[in-house]
């Protein structure tokens, strides 16, 4: 998909938050623990639903999980309640169910920038990016589940088995909130501009409305998953049972939005009103603790971490390892940093679970940031140019010093398992520390970092 030679982003506009100003108000929220937990959330959430149900998501797999939700939006859609969903376009290659979903007169689905072939999976949409590829390139990134204008659920994760911890592939650590209060308003707002803007595609208008015959497509295919995964059923089902009354936590919140002129002028208006936010917080920045999958510095320009230590700031940032990343591409171009970042103090920790002790893969997803521990971020965005420049991003901004140290627990819990910290020894060598363990040479291969990096994909990532 991203084959090409990719293209420097243009310079950050002088006067890009001139006449943006946050507004903090109160909110509450609640640090969901686990995956499994996390769908919960959101099937509860949509039974509990009344009037409306608001959705946007970068990708919605179609396994059980995936069908799970889908089906309980339906249900709700039975009871009267309204859908909405704006869904991106990258990985969605199974348009007969959006199209049998959308033809209920209580859903509305929107395809985010979709692509124009459509019929030859891969094959069509790589020919369609490489003619379309200064518009194609921009995607929807942002994840939100919205109910009745009371209850919001954001963060990293997207829809999948592999986000809620029941792929037995490949499972994603990964992080999302319960939200209440006046900020969802504010998450309301967003929705709507994109849902009503010409970005946003209605489904039906892409591949038509089902035939007679076709009506049952959707719940065929949900049957036909629950039958095969008899034990994955039973243990959603259980989960939701099971979910005991959530402890929110008092916080101040800042929302934080991309604005639609990034699809043209590919300006980062949502990490620069997070960098204006940040300093209008604080006078000083004396720890900062970075949380990415996708660790990207200096790529644009002298880097927000560069910044903070030459103020003074004591950084920590935690990353996948070539083990612990979706992305190969990503960890190549990430690889040189590592002794730059350490050279400069910084204190490393990447994502990187021993394969011998389970079969299953694990990814790193979680994207937040906690200042002095007392304020934090949870959003959508990566540590990197895509971010910045392409995706359409957001997330919240958390003053409280109680939910910033709830954060900070939930991303080291697995220190000693998943996490191992990286030093220079005394001939400069990067080494890798998890407890007793120790290692000098990374995971993954030189070679193919260079071939990777050979490519100058680093902008479209």
């Amino acid at each position: 998909m991203l084959a090409g030679c990719s293209s420097a982003p243009p310079p950050i506009a002088e006067d890009l938050t001139s006449n943006w100003q946050p507004e903090t108000v109160p909110a509450q929220v609640y640090l969901i623990p686990n995956g499994k937990e996390a769908l919960a959330h959101r099937i509860a959430a949509v039974r509990n639903a009344k009037s409306y149900v608001l959705l946007e998501y970068f990708t919605w797999d179609h396994d059980l999980s995936g069908a799970y939700l889908y089906r309980e939006l339906r249900m709700a859609a039975d009871r009267g309640v309204k859908v909405k969903l704006v869904l991106d376009d990258l990985l969605e290659f199974n348009d007969m169910w959006l199209r049998t979903l959308a033809a209920h007169q209580n859903i509305e689905i929107r395809i985010f920038n979709p692509f124009e072939a459509r019929q030859l999976g891969w094959f069509s949409r790589m020919f369609d990016f490489q003619i379309h590829k200064n518009k194609r390139n921009h995607r929807l990134h942002e994840k939100l589940l919205l109910v009745d204008g009371d209850l919001m659920i954001t963060g990293g994760r997207n829809i999948g088995d592999s986000y809620f911890e029941y792929s037995k592939k490949a499972n994603f650590f990964d992080l999302d909130l319960l939200v209440k209060g006046a900020v969802l308003a504010a998450f309301e707002k967003n929705f709507n501009q994109l849902f009503q803007s010409g970005s946003a595609v209605d489904v039906q208008t892409l591949v038509g409305k089902p035939r007679a015959e076709e009506r049952d497509y959707f719940l065929a295919g949900f049957t036909e998953l629950a039958n095969k995964y008899p034990l994955q059923l039973a243990a959603i089902a259980g989960s939701v049972l099971a979910i005991a009354e959530p402890e929110y936590t008092s916080v101040e919140a800042t929302a934080l939005f991309d604005s639609l002129n990034k699809l043209e002028d590919k300006q980062p208006y949502h990490r620069e009103r997070l960098s204006k936010t940040i300093q209008q917080k604080h006078k000083q920045i004396d720890q900062l603790v970075i949380s990415t999958p996708y660790l990207l510095p200096k790529a644009v320009g002298e880097s927000d971490i560069q910044r903070f230590k030459q103020a003074g700031a004591k950084v920590t940032a935690i990353t996948a390892g070539k083990t612990g990343s979706d992305s190969a591409f990503v960890g190549a171009y990430y690889s040189p940093y590592r002794k730059q970042l350490l050279q400069q103090d910084v204190k490393l920790y990447e994502f990187a679970p021993d394969k011998e002790k389970g079969h299953v893969k694990h990814y790193y997803h979680v994207k937040a940031l906690v200042v002095n521990k007392q304020c934090s971020y949870v959003g959508s965005s990566n540590f990197d140019p895509r971010s910045d420049h392409l995706n359409l991003e957001f997330g919240l901004y958390l003053c409280g010093e109680g939910f910033a140290e709830q954060l900070e627990d939930y991303l080291f819990q697995d220190r000693d398992t998943h996490l191992w910290q990286l030093g220079l020894t005394e001939k400069g060598k990067t080494i890798w520390q998890q407890g007793k363990q120790q290692r000098i040479k990374a995971s993954g291969s030189k070679i193919s970092n260079a071939i990777y990096r050979s490519l100058g994909l680093v902008y479209d990532l």
